[in-house]
């Protein structure tokens, strides 16, 4: 189950890496999984970019 969650999140998140910006917003993209009880796991991805000068 993390390991699938982890492979989905990763092909989710290529699309908000390729859209972020230097001093933009940070993206942020989460996968939950729940089975017929509930939630079990949330994987989440945060970047952002930022330039030191």
């Amino acid at each position: 189950m993390q390991h699938e969650a982890t492979l989905a999140l990763a092909l989710l998140a290529k699309d908000g890496v390729r859209r972020c910006t230097v001093g933009g917003p940070a993206r942020r993209v989460a996968i939950n999984v729940r089975d017929e009880d509930g939630p079990v796991l949330r994987a989440t991805f945060t970047f952002e970019i930022r330039r030191f000068q």
